[in-house]
């Protein structure tokens, strides 16, 4: 069901900014592609050690289409709302999370491959 899925995305996007805001590269690595995976991992490395802490304030979840790709699902998921980093004035964000699954293994679950800023 739909509405189980954007909760989910829901989730995993309020997880993921925790494992950014902590160079957190094991949590990050379940939930992203390996090509997604080793482009954050980048950008954690360039990143100074300056302490980082993102507070989520709204996200609403908008499930744009699902296309089948092989054995791929991916699905493309809007995701906009308020964050506010390190106690700075809320910020509205917006963007499209592309994620997938392969439906040929049962324990398969959504990962993210790509953001896109709108």
């Amino acid at each position: 069901p739909v509405e189980a899925f954007l909760r989910s995305a829901k989730t995993s996007f309020i997880r993921l900014q925790a494992a950014n805001d902590r160079k957190d590269l094991n949590d990050i690595r379940e939930y992203t592609t390996p090509e997604m995976f080793a482009e954050i991992s980048m950008q954690l490395q360039e990143r100074d050690n300056t302490p980082q802490k993102t507070d989520v304030i709204a996200v609403n979840t908008v499930l744009l289409e699902v296309v089948t790709e092989n054995d791929l699902a991916i699905a493309s998921v809007r995701l906009s709302g308020e964050l506010c980093e390190n106690g700075a004035p809320a910020e509205h964000f917006d963007e499209i999370w592309h994620v997938q699954k392969n439906l040929k293994d049962d324990k398969a679950v959504w990962l993210m491959a790509g953001i896109q800023q709108l």
